[in-house]
């Protein structure tokens, strides 16, 4: 009779163990999963952060052809103003010269003033014709766009990246992308 006891202890046993090593199994086949969608998650999380990167620099680009935009316009309200105001003094000069009379040398000096700021004009031109302005760009852009050319192959064409050929179309072009 002891040895039935000791049959069933040892049956009671080896199904204890054998349960055991199927939970064991279980426990390894959940954590094999967690591992594979952990590893999918970091992927997918890499991606998106590459892609915030891309958008970043893609505002930022856009960003500075804002600022372009607003530093040709004070550009060009800055000339606007000049030109009046020389108007004016001309208008004053006109006014004045039954009254007073200049000297040579203060005539030469408002030459020689306008010549100055002549020069830095032109140099200003030829620095905007050299560097192609984003506003340039994104018109183009828009161009391509209007022409059925694709945002990737207008990106690849401009050097600019997809994200800014978008917003170049929303905002400049006011295209629905």
């Amino acid at each position: 009779m002891m040895d039935a006891y000791v049959v069933l202890f040892i049956f009671f046993g080896l199904i204890v163990v054998f349960i055991s090593l199927k939970s064991i199994k279980k426990d390894i086949e959940k954590g094999e999963k967690v591992l594979i969608e952990s590893a999918k998650t970091a992927q997918k999380l890499s991606q998106l952060l590459n892609e915030a990167i891309e958008t970043i620099e893609e505002l930022d680009n856009f960003g500075e052809y804002i600022i372009e935009r607003i530093e040709n316009k004070v550009k060009w309200a800055e000339e606007e103003t000049s030109q009046i105001r020389d108007k004016k003094n001309e208008n004053f000069k006109e006014s004045q010269k039954g009254y007073e009379c200049l000297s040579g040398n203060e005539e030469i000096d408002i030459k020689d003033t306008r010549n100055a700021n002549d020069m830095k004009n032109l140099e200003n031109l030829e620095l905007i014709s050299k560097k192609q302005s984003k506003e340039e760009i994104y018109r183009r852009a828009v161009e391509l766009y209007r022409q059925g050319f694709s945002i990737e192959e207008i990106a690849s064409t401009l050097q600019i990246g997809k994200g800014e050929t978008k917003l170049a179309l929303k905002i400049v072009g006011r295209e629905k992308v």
